[in-house]
């Protein structure tokens, strides 16, 4: 791939991670000379609020935070954990997240995880932030809780794998549709999908260091592979590279309030 100068923003990466412990500097160095401008980073559960805020400290104006509890998290003090992590948000806080629905692992836990993302949800609209939404086996079923804010809330479905359908329900809720390294993937049937969405409505993320794109899948994925799934969606729109960074970072800035 040539070397672009084009800005982009990775609107998903938990960097703040173990896995980047000891390589954190370098991954944002990295990033960064791939003129990735932004890192935006959701939580996962109390445990990471403070390597993560630290985190944001120390690269503020490129990396920013979120705040949430990841579903795939939920104890049976859920709701004192949404407390306690919640009672860290700040000024520079820039969405709730991640929160949502996985009904891969889980599902006898449903009625839990739909209470828990009414909670965050509540909270986003009276504090005026959007929400960052996991919706792994989970797209309707979130659609479902989501209608329920219809024009009040605003925010995205994060690593979206669904079909056109459930694409026109979710723009037309006004929330944005995240694309991570699966449109990259060869068997991927998610690029017939993709091919019909409106740019307008799409933002980019890596889900470091998960869901490496090609050629770099299974191994750990960082910020700096986020111009590889932009290369492929400009394939897949039929649009030139640097229309796709200008339009999903306006996206990513408009959504987050990053001005």
């Amino acid at each position: 791939m040539t070397n672009r100068q084009e800005q982009l923003i990775d609107t998903h990466a938990h960097i703040f991670l173990d896995e980047f412990l000891e390589i954190k500097d370098e991954v944002i160095k990295r990033s960064s000379k791939k003129n990735i401008k932004k890192i935006l980073m959701p939580n996962i559960n109390y445990n990471t609020v403070r390597p993560m805020i630290e985190l944001s400290n120390s690269y503020k104006g490129i990396c920013f935070h979120m705040l949430g509890l990841h579903p795939c998290y939920l104890k049976e003090n859920y709701k004192s954990e949404i407390t306690k992590i919640l009672s860290f948000v700040n000024k520079e806080t820039i969405a709730i997240g991640e929160i949502g629905m996985d009904l891969y692992y889980r599902k006898d836990n449903i009625n839990q995880q739909i209470d828990a993302l009414e909670i965050q949800c509540e909270y986003a609209l009276k504090n005026n932030l959007p929400v960052v939404l996991h919706t792994r086996n989970s797209i309707n079923q979130t659609i479902d809780v989501i209608s329920k804010y219809e024009g009040r809330l605003k925010g995205v479905f994060h690593c979206f794998d669904g079909n056109y359908d459930q694409v026109k329900m979710i723009t037309n809720l006004g929330f944005k549709i995240g694309l991570g390294g699966i449109i990259t993937f060869k068997n991927s049937k998610l690029k017939e999908v993709v091919s019909n969405i409106n740019i307008e409505d799409i933002i980019l993320e890596t889900d470091s260091p998960y869901l490496s794109p090609e050629p770099y899948r299974g191994k750990r994925n960082e910020p700096q592979n986020i111009s590889f799934i932009a290369e492929k969606l400009s394939q897949i729109l039929n649009i030139p590279y640097d229309k796709v960074c200008e339009v999903t970072s306006k996206n990513a800035i408009n959504l987050f309030d990053l001005q």
